[in-house]
């Protein structure tokens, strides 16, 4: 189910000045908005919810591999078998395909979301508010290796020489592995671009001074005061 109901509203339109009325407001706003949307997108039990389905997906693509091989065979205990090993595929490979177009669905929609309020401003001093520690890394590594497995058993079971069962069920694993990678390695890639564009200052802007580095009354700005 979408979390459509309890997600933070869309950002604000643009004024046409270009200019906010109250950007103080908008940027805690907008800090409160991107810490919620980036705990629900990069949240880690989502990255094992997502491996966990590959790993079911894949054993379903084994079992229906070899049920088909049973009923090709002729026999009547194959037959049964087969049936046997097909009903397990399904009850294997329905939940867990239908678990990540749910997934999917729900990371468009914060995804999309959270995109939005970030494209927004840009704030670097906020970005502690709503970077998810950890949560880039556990999304990132683990599907590098899925999908370089995945690749890397793709390959070897093409040039290898296989039974068509054999050749059915490591292909099936190879592609479910490197599609379940390359879901988890977008969306890592997509947080790192959000992250590395709020630390680039948008063209045209100065960035804010920190807090404490004002200058004072009757001080002139670093960078201006008279050289002996």
């Amino acid at each position: 189910m979408l979390p459509s109901t309890t997600l933070p509203p869309p950002p604000p339109p643009v004024p046409e000045q270009g200019a906010w009325g109250d950007r103080a407001g908008l940027l805690e706003e907008r800090a409160r908005a991107l810490g919620t949307l980036a705990r629900w997108y990069m949240a880690p039990h989502r990255a094992l919810l997502l491996w966990l389905s590959a790993m079911v997906f894949a054993l379903g693509w084994v079992l229906a591999v070899s049920g088909f091989q049973f009923l090709v065979t002729g026999e009547l205990v194959e037959h049964i078998l087969g049936v046997m090993f097909l009903g397990l595929s399904l009850g294997a490979t329905i939940p867990s395909s239908l678990g990540v177009a749910t997934g999917i669905r729900r990371d468009v929609v914060v995804g999309g979301r959270l995109r939005d309020w970030a494209r927004l401003e840009r704030d670097p001093r906020t970005l502690p508010l709503w970077r998810v520690r950890g949560g880039g890394l556990l999304w990132l590594l683990p599907s590098v290796l899925l999908s370089s497995l995945g690749l890397a058993l793709g390959v070897s079971t093409v040039s290898a020489e296989l039974s068509p069962e054999g050749f059915g069920s490591l292909i099936g694993i190879a592609v479910v592995f490197a599609a379940a990678g390359g879901l988890g390695l977008a969306k890592a890639i997509d947080y790192y671009r959000l992250v590395s564009r709020e630390l680039t200052p948008e063209p045209g802007l100065e960035p804010a001074p920190e807090p404490g580095l004002e200058p004072g009354p009757g001080q002139a700005p670093e960078g201006r005061q008279d050289r002996a």
